[in-house]
């Protein structure tokens, strides 16, 4: 039970996360915030428009993120002095927000997500005493100039409320941060005392039993700590449960030896077939009740069970599926705004050395890309299609490298309307034009190819420039070592997440000499 709770927590975080992920790439919201502080209000109704644009940005994503039980306030405070807010625009405003530590943490942090474990909000009103923030500061895409900051409330009862219906009976839940600090408890008078000093061993004359599940993904741990007076009960409870299933069983069986009756033996015969077929997966297995004795009570409670054991598996299918959405989401979200700056600052330098006739056209041929991917963003799309895609992203990078690298098509005809992941090859192809044009006197050659194997769907990406040393190659598909984060890694992992662990992305390179990418994909 606590390993889903832990399971829960991270979905909430994961989709906090993906709320600030969407909010600080809107163009019109970095508009905005770059607006100097001298020309906010020449325009009263200028003004207004603007204000109303942010406030439904951030009700939308309010909104959209309500189906995971999730009611987090949003919060933007702009370097220029403008404020918003879900809750109140006034709540935080720049100069009465600089000198808080988490704050600092936020700037500091560069852009990267910031998490700040539960404090007291002395401004909170109800749920929101207890709080945890998460932050990020907001950019311009294009000059890497900081323009605000997000800032998300998180109520500490988000986090009850997904354990809240384990407490029973003398039952006590922490969740606690990595130091060993509360972050979460029934007791809010606990939040922010340390676990082990405050806590552990203090309750129900120190005999306790102790039980932890970890939440990996950002350090924190749940401990569940139940009387051991509750553990014996439930031990007699098992025990007594397990003497009556054995005298249930027992007692037919005695009877089948004296009496070696069809009538016994056939709803046992039946039973025992429709207990086969559920464990083949039949989970439709049900069997007649046809009778008023303990056999039919067994029939009954089979047929139960059997309900039971169909609805826990939907459950979990279920649970499974948004997890995976949620993932997909996260993954996707890294690749777009890394792909928009790299193409932005390329026209933006073009721009700046009057080549405007070439910025033009890859502006033209940028939108055009935009047009073909954006819808998709987070859509299966045929081989073909991406093939498509990969083709316009090339000659965008022609214009910004010219005469610096040739790329060659291959496909199978038969696998062009193949199913994979949007945007996928963008990442593995941008990588394979940077390498061969780090080679010194190389002019950079790419190769795609598509074929079908015996074992599956292949593409293969291989380039002639400079290769990997064989510590760099050992760690590209570790997710811990990799720099690479928008790149070979987020790839693999999109891959995997769509069809499987065993899918994915095999690198082999030759420092000095190039690299060669192979896509494993299914039939």
């Amino acid at each position: 039970m606590l390993d889903e709770v832990a399971n829960n927590i991270t979905i909430l975080l994961s989709n906090v996360e993906s709320i600030g992920n969407n909010i600080v790439v809107d163009s019109k919201l970095v508009d905005i915030l770059s607006i100097p502080k001298e020309k906010l209000y020449i325009n009263s109704g200028k003004s207004k428009e603007n204000y109303d644009y942010v406030e439904n940005l951030l009700m939308d994503q309010v909104f959209k993120y309500g189906k995971f039980n999730m009611k987090p306030e949003l919060y933007i405070v702009g370097e220029n002095g403008l404020s918003y807010g879900t809750y109140s625009k006034n709540k935080y405003n720049l100069n009465s927000i600089k000198s808080e530590k988490w704050y600092k943490e936020i700037i500091s942090a560069d852009g990267k997500t910031v998490l700040i474990n539960t404090y007291k909000d002395e401004k909170g009103i109800g749920p929101y005493k207890n709080i945890l923030k998460m932050g990020r500061v907001i950019k311009d895409l294009i000059t890497n100039e900081t323009l605000g900051v997000l800032i998300i409330d998180i109520s500490e009862t988000m986090l009850y409320d997904r354990y809240s219906n384990l407490l029973d009976r003398g039952t006590y839940i922490y969740i606690v941060d990595s130091k060993g600090n509360i972050i979460s408890s029934k007791d809010k008078r606990l939040i922010g005392k340390n676990y082990k000093n405050n806590v552990k061993g203090k309750n129900v004359n120190d005999k306790n039993i102790e039980i932890a599940s970890n939440i990996d993904s950002y350090g924190w741990s749940i401990i569940q700590e139940i009387p051991s007076n509750i553990m014996s009960e439930v031990s007699n409870q098992i025990a007594q449960r397990t003497f009556y299933i054995i005298a249930l069983i027992s007692i037919p069986a005695l009877i089948i030896t004296y009496k070696i009756s069809a009538w016994i033996t056939k709803p046992i015969l039946n039973m025992k077939d429709k207990m086969e077929e559920v464990m083949k997966g039949n989970l439709n297995a049900n069997v007649d009740v046809d009778r008023d004795d303990e056999i039919g009570q067994l029939q009954n409670s089979f047929n139960t069970m059997v309900k039971q054991l169909d609805t826990s598996i939907k459950d979990i299918k279920k649970y499974e599926k948004q997890k995976r959405v949620a993932e997909l989401s996260f993954l996707q979200a890294q690749i777009n705004p890394h792909f928009l700056y790299n193409t932005l600052s390329g026209i933006r330098f073009l721009i700046s050395m009057n080549k405007t006739d070439i910025a033009e056209d890859m502006i033209y041929r940028f939108t055009k890309l935009l047009r073909s991917i954006l819808p998709k963003a987070s859509e299966m799309i045929t081989l073909e299609e991406e093939i498509e895609n990969i083709k316009n992203y090339s000659e965008l990078q022609k214009m910004r490298y010219p005469e610096c690298f040739d790329i060659s098509y291959e496909m199978d005809e038969s696998i062009k309307d193949f199913k994979v992941p949007s945007f996928i090859l963008q990442p593995i192809v941008e990588n394979a034009i940077l390498y061969s044009m780090e080679k010194e006197n190389n002019k950079g050659k790419i190769s795609l190819k598509c074929y079908k194997s015996a074992k599956g769907i292949r593409i293969v990406v291989e380039d002639n420039g400079v290769g990997m040393s064989k510590d760099k190659l050992e760690n590209v598909l570790n997710k811990e070592a990799s720099i690479n984060r928008v790149g070979v890694i987020n790839v693999h992992e999109r891959i995997q997440l769509n069809y499987g662990l065993e899918y994915g992305l095999k690198v082999e390179s030759i420092e000095g000499k190039g690299t060669k990418i192979t896509f494993i994909l299914p039939k």
